[in-house]
C-alpha cells in the first residue's frame, strides 16, 4: 500500500518538475535581454497598446515562421528561427545572437517530432518567457541561497 502511494507521488512529482525548472545563469540572462529587447520595442512602436496584446503578437509572428500551414487541433511551437526572424523584422536581430536564443530554446523548450529534430517551445512558454511574470518569478532563483 505504502509503496502505490509513494510511485504515485514520484509519477506526480516528474509531471510538475519541467514546469518549474531551474534555468542556468546564461540563460536566464539570454531571456533578460530578449525581455529588454523586446520591451524596448514596445514602447517606441506599441506604446498604445497594452503589453499583453504585444506579447501576444510576438509569439504569434514567431510561430508562423514554422507553422506557416497551421491546421486546426495543433499546437503551434516556437523554434530558435522563429525568435530570430522576429529580431530581425523588428530591427533589433543585430542585439541578441543565435547562440543565446539556441540556449533558451534547448533549456525551456523540448525535441521537435521525438528528438530528431531542433529544440522548440510552445505558445504559452513563450508568453510565459516574455512577459513579466517570469521575470518576477524567476528573480532570485538562480541566486546563492535560493
Amino acid at each position: 500500500m505504502i509503496s502505490i502511494a509513494i510511485s504515485s507521488l514520484r509519477s506526480s512529482s516528474v509531471a510538475i518538475a519541467p514546469a518549474h525548472r531551474y534555468l542556468s545563469m546564461a540563460c536566464a540572462n539570454s531571456v533578460h535581454k530578449l525581455n529588454d529587447i523586446l520591451e524596448e520595442y514596445r514602447a517606441k512602436n506599441y506604446s498604445q497598446e497594452f503589453p499583453r496584446r504585444f506579447q501576444k503578437d510576438i509569439v504569434k509572428a514567431a510561430s508562423t515562421v514554422n507553422n506557416s500551414s497551421r491546421q486546426l487541433n495543433v499546437t503551434a511551437n516556437i523554434s530558435a528561427e522563429g525568435i530570430e526572424h522576429v529580431l530581425h523584422n523588428i530591427g533589433m536581430g543585430h542585439r541578441m545572437s543565435r547562440s543565446e536564443i539556441e540556449g533558451i530554446i534547448s533549456e525551456v523548450g523540448e525535441h521537435a517530432d521525438g528528438g530528431e529534430s531542433g529544440c522548440v517551445i510552445s505558445e504559452n512558454q513563450m508568453l510565459d518567457l516574455i512577459s513579466r511574470n517570469w521575470e518576477e518569478h524567476h528573480h532570485g532563483l538562480n541566486q546563492p541561497g535560493h
